[in-house]
């Protein structure tokens, strides 16, 4: 173990040097990030936001996009002058406007259809300007072979069609009159008339005559022109000025969901604004302790103003780099800003364990709190850092962009946090050493109790005594000191041990009982604000219509079709399609079985075949879209369809690609299955498996990364362990809050990795340093050192995504919730599950190194080295408050501060454990005490003058020397 140990050691020491430098130049540390992450802040002038369902939620890479480029190439577009909606190459516009009666199935009225008549006709008569060119809908809409544009539902206008109602000679669900019409698409909540022959399956017959409606359902198809867009937005406009009397209506265009995406995610700034004074408010009542010297206010200002400037420095250099900015991307400075005030607040209580130790320099002092909290805040970083490095190869580019922006985002506040705020802590440490008030800087003579001895009133005693802290407790506010004092006493009680096992046991069972449960899927309608008139478009489509698809069946094989084998394998293919559940089996369109059922089919030779297919075109002209010609009338491509029943929710929209792909996979006719929406489908059937691939690997690169940083198998398992259990409890929840696993999901999803390893790894750190030599003591050393940051930093992290809660954004609310998961889970592994873990079977304790004294000498030449005598008695070991202090002495080469007085010190109150001396070490025998021959007081009694290197002009004025 003792290589374990030594790996340990080389670590420590090194950011023991690294708080030692910085304290020596906190300037540098200041300055040039400051300015650097200012000048990225460049980067928003390139800030690109992108929108689009495909483009956010579908896969980047997948069958159905490959299918689609297939189709592009192979079939001509010929939607714009020969639409069939059964043959698109991709999905198209369209406006659609759903009219519900006020009155009970009153649609098909006089009085609501005149009124509905009226705004048809406008709609389709209105003149809109756009580019300098007056347009109407005959200018942008899709076009039958015939040159009528195409409405959905339009033939309810028609002269005559009321009086048909009222004569009960239309029928429902399809009526002979509109061929190829499926009057469920049309109407809704209907009133039906049943002869008294009708057969008993309404799906197999025309006898149930329609009566009555509830709704009605226009949908205006469109081209792909900036022409149409002005359509759409002048035909939104119309309807939000027009005051139905009979109906209530719901509307949407191509346009709507973009729209109501950057509305839902608009608000952003102003949230953060809100989350931002909310975290400086937090940090402020967290380190409000100790007097008008030892606050530590103003320093956890600055520690969020400094995560402030890793954010802006965040955004402006992934923008550079041309990552898009994407709706998701708007919680990353909600997320970030919480990871960051969390690594503070380790910081912060560091540097209170070390106010018991009265012979540190500064710069030693720094030293020693990045010591005790390097690793800690380095490795939450680290982890969340490369969490989101993995999920940055997400096919989903939502995914990717948030993970880009949200690891650049971790990777500078823990820069910032490295550098400004240990700069910041050492102007602060400068500041009390040299008695300094809070906020006036000028010297403060008198503490606390002396102005009371004085009879000072209340209000003076409070704000102008004070005095240089000596304890944690003197410095600490009830915020950070509760949860130590209490959680000690709570969690290592032996009854209490066993009742935590047992609940996690049980915590564990609910959760895999809710992975069971979890379901997969991105409902549409949840990406706009419920309030949107989007939303509630889609609500009333899909409770009164639906989703019903043709699916094609494509080959692009030139066969011969004069062969009664390509006609049978033809109808074989669509015949077992039309057994699934999920297709209506009376419906299909095919131009090769519907040739075949006319005298036109031909097939004694390839030039009959042609000249029957040609005549057959001429009469059913929308054919033209499914067959492409080679040379000498042959047939290069071709598709037939097949038609679904209504797929609402997004499982059975996955089910029905997953079915129809296995069917032409299977069938000879060598063909596959497409539909435009296809693109938007394939992330129902991705998500699982590159969810659980993704979450894997970043579990198994953080178990690599924790092997580094807490580089002992038991404290590599139990991190891996807790990550693995939090993971589970996350997905397992998310079923009992009605989440489901999507592409948004996933995102928070592989975010709880990261933050799982925040938590666990300041418990494990705060273990491994104890000095302490039994399990329960250690394990109570780790609760005292780590459940105030841990408490503090989950609030600190929940405030940080809480303005999410009131946010109308689907996406929003669901990462708030997810966070909350992951931070509550994280905090009850860490605080309560892992300390008990360890008192049972952690690590024994180590056995003491001696420090390496010719490396000191060698580095740090002609320094004087505080060095303690009686290793393992003194301060070090614990302040009258309970705090245990680690003791230094991990055999490191600790660089010192030269102070230019060689008073011998060896005094009770000024020896500290482990020291490294600049003299040779003796042998120490076990129990003996150590003598050493040299020992050099550093810091003079605090009654004196404070000087190092600022501060030092006894007028008051704040002078800092360079």
């Amino acid at each position: 173990m003792q290589c374990v140990w030594n790996c340990q050691r080389t670590i420590l020491n090194w950011f023991y040097n690294y708080g030692y430098f910085l304290a020596k130049h906190p300037y540098c540390f200041l300055i040039f990030p400051i300015i650097i992450c200012g000048g990225l802040a460049i980067g928003f002038v390139k800030l690109d936001p992108k929108e689009g369902l495909e483009y956010l939620y579908a896969p980047s890479r997948s069958r159905a996009i490959d299918d689609r480029e297939v189709v592009r190439r192979t079939f001509v577009d010929m939607s714009d002058y020969n639409y069939n909606p059964f043959s698109l190459n991709e999905l198209i516009p369209e406006a659609q406007i759903i009219f519900r009666s006020k009155d009970i199935q009153a649609i098909l009225t006089d009085e609501v259809m005149e009124e509905l008549t009226h705004f048809y006709k406008t709609v389709t008569t209105m003149n809109v300007t756009t580019m300098g060119k007056t347009i109407t809908f005959d200018d942008v809409c899709k076009k039958q072979s015939s040159g009528k544009c195409v409405t959905y539902g339009d033939f309810v206008f028609e002269k005559g069609f009321l009086d048909k109602v009222k004569a009960e000679n239309v029928t429902y669900p399809t009526w002979a009159e509109q061929t190829g019409t499926d009057m469920t698409l049309i109407f809704a909540e209907v009133g039906l008339s049943l002869s008294d022959d009708m057969a008993e399956d309404m799906g197999d017959t025309l006898s149930a005559i329609l009566v009555s409606a509830g709704s009605l359902k226009l949908t205006f198809p469109l081209k792909g022109t900036d022409e149409a867009m002005a359509w759409e937005t002048a035909f939104a406009d119309h309807i939000r000025e027009t005051k139905f009397k009979g109906v209530e209506v719901a509307y949407s265009t191509s346009n709507s969901m973009s729209e109501e995406l950057e509305k839902g995610t608009q608000g952003d700034i102003h949230f953060f604004v809100l989350t931002f004074t909310l975290m400086i408010a937090f940090a402020s009542i967290v380190s409000s302790g100790g007097d008008c010297v030892s606050s530590r206010v103003l320093l956890s200002c600055t520690g969020v103003v400094g995560v402030l400037f890793g954010i802006i420095g965040a955004f402006g250099l992934v923008t550079l780099c041309g990552v898009n900015f994407v709706s998701i991307v708007g919680t990353m400075p909600f997320l970030t800003l919480g990871i960051g005030v969390d690594d503070m607040f380790l910081l912060m209580s560091s540097w209170s364990e070390t106010l018991s130790i009265t012979d540190l320099t500064i710069p030693e002092r720094i030293g020693t709190v990045y010591r005790k909290a390097g690793i800690g805040i380095t490795i939450t970083s680290v982890t969340d850092f490369l969490a989101f490095a993995i999920g940055a190869s997400s096919i989903f580019r939502s995914v990717r962009n948030f993970c880009i922006y949200t690891g650049v985002g971790v990777l500078l506040c823990y820069i910032c946090n490295a550098c400004v705020f240990g700069a910041c802590l050492t102007f602060h440490a400068r500041r009390v050493y040299s008695k300094r008030h809070i906020f006036t800087c000028r010297k403060v003579n008198k503490s606390r109790q002396d102005l009371r001895d004085e009879g000072a009133n209340c209000c003076r005693i409070h704000l102008c005594g004070g005095d240089i802290p000596t304890t944690a407790d003197a410095d600490q506010s009830l915020c950070e000191q509760g949860p130590r004092k209490v959680l000690v006493k709570v969690i290592l009680w032996r009854p209490m041990r066993y009742i935590i096992l047992v609940a996690f046991a049980g915590y564990l069972a609910v959760a895999i009982w809710g992975c069971t449960k979890l379901k997969q899927g991105l409902e549409l309608k949840n990406l706009a604000p419920k309030s949107s008139y989007f939303h509630i478009f889609q609500d009333w489509d899909d409770e009164d219509f639906g989703i019903k698809l043709p699916v094609s069946f494509v080959t692009t094989k030139t066969k011969d079709y004069t062969k009664p084998e390509t006609l049978q394998e033809m109808k074989d293919l669509i015949q077992k399609a039309q057994e699934d559940p999920l297709i209506v089996p009376q419906i299909s369109i095919c131009w090769l079985t519907m040739l075949a059922d006319t005298d036109l089919y031909n097939t004694t030779s390839q030039d009959a075949f042609y000249s029957g297919l040609q005549k057959f075109l001429r009469l059913n002209a929308y054919f033209e879209n499914d067959i492409v010609f080679g040379p000498n009338n042959s047939i290069t491509a071709s598709r037939c369809h097949v038609y679904s029943y209504a797929v609402t929710e997004s499982t059975s929209q996955g089910n029905l690609m997953t079915h129809m792909r296995q069917i032409a996979d299977a069938s000879p006719a060598d063909v596959f299955a497409y539909h435009p929406a296809f693109v938007l489908f394939e992330q129902f059937v991705v998500i699982l498996p590159d969810t659980l691939q993704t979450v894997g690997v970043t579990i198994a690169v953080i178990f690599l990364a924790t092997c580094v940083f807490l580089p002992h198998p038991m404290m590599v398992i139990l991190v891996t362990a807790q990550v693995f259990m939090i993971a589970v409890g996350i997905f397992g929840f998310m079923a009992h809050w009605d989440l489901t696993l999507s592409s948004i999901t996933m995102i928070e999803l592989i975010m709880s990795v990261g933050f799982s390893v925040d938590f666990c790894a300041h418990v494990c750190t705060a273990y491994m340093v104890s000095e302490e030599q039994t399990r329960e003591d250690r394990a109570e050393d780790a609760i005292i050192h780590a459940s105030g940051p841990i408490l503090n930093g989950g609030v600190s992290s929940i405030i940080g995504v809480i303005m999410l809660l009131f946010t109308e954004s689907y996406i929003f609310q669901s990462f708030f919730k997810i966070m909350l998961l992951v931070i509550g889970f994280g905090v009850l592994h860490a605080v309560f599950l892992v300390p008990v873990i360890l008192s049972f079977i952690g690590p024994s304790a180590h056995v003491h190194l001696e420090p390496d004294v010719h490396s000191i000498k060698e580095k740090h030449k002609g320094s004087v080295v505080s060095t303690s005598s009686h290793i393992g008695n003194g301060a070090g070991k614990a302040d009258k408050n309970g705090i245990k202090l680690e003791r230094l002495g991990l055999g490191s080469d600790f660089p010192t501060e030269q102070t230019g007085k060689d008073e011998i010190n060896d005094t009770k109150e000024n020896r500290y454990d482990g020291l490294p001396s600049n003299v040779e070490a003796q042998t120490f025998e076990e129990g003996e005490k150590a003598t050493l021959e040299e020992s050099v007081k550093i810091q003079p009694d605090w009654k004196q003058e404070y000087d190092n290197e600022g501060f030092t002009d006894d007028s008051g004025l704040f002078i800092v020397k360079l």
